[in-house]
């Protein structure tokens, strides 16, 4: 018979109370893993990096200049006018870049993470109503490992991406999409999905033409498609961390001051306005360089409407 040692039936109630002590400790565990969600998500933001002015953003029907590190969120469109660009960075690192004469949608764009230590996913629907788009995965965003799920709406297809670096535009006549590296998949309708896996593969469709199978793209239009959303340096780039300001006027009439103000603003050039010692200065900010400052202080000046007579640049302080 198997017989209980003393020391055994000695230590009986600690073990008791251990096992009973490590039940509910087990039980609070449980109950808090089914109280906690799986991932916790939340709307995402995306910021306003650069522009090449000018340019607007659009909430609720209310359109205000483009200004660098104004934020966007679902629903909200960036609109660029003829010569301009607009860079935008997602929550997750990644980049968008807007040529000139484009207009873009956030349909939605939601982030979500099982704990600060792990990477974001993100999930978003776009939508590129006219003009011209790039999105790239920089170095950033895949080091630290950042997952996401992006569809572009088009005028007749959906550009599903899957972290890569491609371009697309869409405009009256054609949709067009060309994958400079990773992959992505255009569908159309019910037809089977047109999978561009390969740096330079090339899908186009003209209005009222049949569909024709996805090619090559030349190095010549590779040029122009990556051309088509740089910023260029010296016509008129503001940024975060930019020091130039081109001083529109400085008057001693608020009235003259702010009227001016919110013409340029209506133009999508971010004026403010600083008064002191009862002068109002007109100015735009966060220019890169001085040449990007002069180029719109002239582009204004040019510009008869708009009533800019004066006008200087000036290095801001630190």
């Amino acid at each position: 018979m198997f017989k209980v040692s003393r020391v055994a039936r000695a230590s009986a109630p600690y073990s008791s109370r251990l096992l009973r002590m490590g039940t509910v400790a087990l039980l609070g565990c449980a109950l808090a893993w089914l109280a906690a969600p799986a991932a916790r998500a939340a709307p995402s933001q995306t910021v306003v990096e650069a522009v090449q002015l000018p340019a607007w953003v659009e909430r609720n029907g209310e359109r205000r200049p483009a200004s660098p590190g104004a934020t966007l969120r679902s629903n909200d469109r960036a609109i660029t006018a003829d010569g301009s660009r607009m860079l935008l960075r997602l929550s997750d690192q990644s980049v968008i870049k807007l040529g000139e004469q484009t207009d873009f949608l956030i349909r939605s764009m939601d982030e979500s993470r099982a704990s600060d230590a792990e990477p974001a996913a993100l999930t978003t629907t776009f939508k590129l109503i006219t003009g011209v788009f790039r999105y790239a995965t920089d170095y950033t965003s895949k080091a630290l490992g950042n997952r996401r799920e992006l569809n572009l709406e088009l005028a007749t297809a959906t550009v599903g991406i899957r972290g890569t670096d491609f371009w697309s535009m869409t405009d009256a006549a054609h949709d067009a999409v060309c994958v400079f590296e990773g992959k992505v998949e255009v569908q159309r309708d019910a037809k089977p999905g047109i999978g561009l896996d390969k740096p330079g593969a090339f899908w186009v469709v003209f209005t009222g033409e049949p569909e024709k199978p996805a090619g090559q793209a030349t190095p010549e239009q590779l040029a122009k498609f990556v051309g088509q959303a740089e910023m260029q340096p010296g016509k008129g780039i503001v940024l975060r961390g930019g020091r130039w300001r081109a001083v529109a006027a400085t008057t001693s009439s608020l009235g003259e001051a702010v009227a001016l103000r919110q013409r340029l603003q209506t133009a999508g050039y971010p004026a403010e306005m600083v008064s002191r010692s009862g002068r109002h200065e007109v100015r735009i900010n966060h220019f890169a360089t001085r040449s990007d400052a002069q180029a719109v202080l002239a582009r204004l000046q040019a510009n008869i409407a708009l009533g800019v007579t004066q006008g200087v640049v000036l290095l801001s302080a630190r």
